[in-house]
């Protein structure tokens, strides 16, 4: 048996729009109606949603039906987190808050065995099928994507040294942090967030690496893709879910509660 090969990270080499939908209602059933959309990656949040260990498998093995690769976000750095979310599949990692390149050289190593790094082995796990994969452990790390995101002033001012990282794939900003980290909390578009935002896009660019963000409103997604940013995720299952009820009752004359 061979594993399948990362078309997300495949096409990011090549420089191609990837749009995403994040999935934040910890639901095999709601994250399986998302990928049905057609999106090229959903995003399994495990930092600010009720996922753990076993709910994101399960998403993983609902994701397994369609073509969309799945991300999974963890809630930290967190080494065993890491060895964890690996080992049931999670080839696809975004590491929330990196500042700086010594960090960022950590969290590679979490991801890559001995003599590369430090991830504990173990002869069969759900990422390699249980033993299946011939040759899993030598080559896992060619088919894994790990992105990190930059969310504070500390990490926009090292992205290039972040991104040059041998390791490291993709850089992706969350606007929400690093808004509130600057000073401008609910005000992503304010001019000092945007040039922050800008400079990220750089430092990846310079270093060969792919850009990414959030944007849940179309006129910004449209401005992020325009300015050359690749990994671009355009809504989420939350946030669908929440508008749309919204708007269904408003269209009855039902406010809010």
């Amino acid at each position: 048996m061979q594993e399948s090969p990362n078309v997300l990270k495949a096409n990011l080499i090549s420089k191609q729009l990837q749009l995403g939908i994040w999935c934040s209602l910890a639901g095999a059933c709601t994250t399986e109606v998302v990928a049905g959309a057609g999106c090229d990656w959903v995003l399994i949040d495990g930092e600010h949603s009720p996922n753990d260990l076993r709910t994101v498998m399960a998403q993983l093995q609902v994701l397994a039906a369609f073509a969309t690769e799945p991300v999974v976000r963890l809630p930290s750095d967190d080494t065993n987190l890491i060895k964890q979310f690996v080992d049931a599949g999670a080839r696809n990692l975004m590491i929330p808050n990196v500042r700086n390149a010594e960090q960022a050289s950590r969290i590679v190593a979490a991801t890559r065995y001995a003599p590369d790094g430090i991830r504990g082995f173990s002869v069969g796990h759900r990422a390699n099928q249980f033993g299946r994969i011939k040759g899993y452990h030598e080559a896992a790390h060619r088919n894994q994507l790990l992105t990190l995101q930059i969310e504070c002033a500390e990490g926009v001012r090292n992205a290039a040294e972040i991104a040059a990282v041998d390791g490291v794939d993709a850089l992706f900003v969350g606007p929400g942090d690093l808004s509130t980290n600057l000073g401008a909390m609910h005000n992503p578009n304010a001019p000092h967030v945007q040039d922050a935002i800008a400079s990220v896009h750089e430092a990846a660019t310079e270093q060969g690496k792919s850009a990414g963000t959030l944007a849940s409103v179309k006129v910004d997604a449209d401005r992020y893709i325009a300015d050359g940013f690749r990994v671009v995720a355009v809504g989420s299952d939350l946030g669908i879910l929440a508008r749309g009820a919204d708007a269904l009752m408003s269209s009855f004359g039902k406010a809010q509660a």
